[in-house]
């Protein structure tokens, strides 16, 4: 297996000690859990865009897209550090991450992203964590 897929998946795992503790243990603070889930969501949306960098082609909008994930995040972090409301930041992220996930989609049906990635790892990884941070919200 490539260690691709075994980091993006591992990157999961906090999230689900996060949920774990919110609903059962009780362990941690709710601001923190929701904190924590915006800082590590905003970093994996930015690992995400940053995949879409191509240095050996000059496409002006392709590197734009790669690059908005990374100032969208900068945007939510900040917002956070001025306590909007976490609840709508996480909101974001996932209407972001799901945005990214349907033109990534339509970019593998123009055969720009090999199917095989898609299926097994861009649809399941972006599934578990929107679902993560839609369970977070509910904390």
């Amino acid at each position: 297996m490539n260690v691709k897929y075994i980091v993006s998946y591992l990157g999961l795992v906090p999230f689900f000690f996060l949920i774990i503790d919110g609903y059962f243990l009780g362990m941690l603070d709710k601001d923190f859990i929701t904190t924590t889930s915006i800082t590590m969501a905003c970093i994996i949306f930015t690992f995400i865009g940053a995949y879409n960098w191509d240095f050996k082609n000059d496409d002006i909008l392709l590197e734009i897209y790669g690059f908005m994930p990374s100032l969208l995040s900068m945007i939510i972090l900040i917002l956070n550090i001025f306590k909007f409301n976490p609840q709508n930041l996480i909101l974001f992220l996932i209407v972001f991450l799901l945005m990214q996930l349907l033109i990534d989609f339509y970019r593998t049906l123009k055969l720009s992203f090999p199917m095989r990635y898609f299926l097994k790892l861009r649809l399941p990884v972006t599934g578990m964590l929107c679902m993560s941070l839609l369970g977070i919200t509910k904390l």
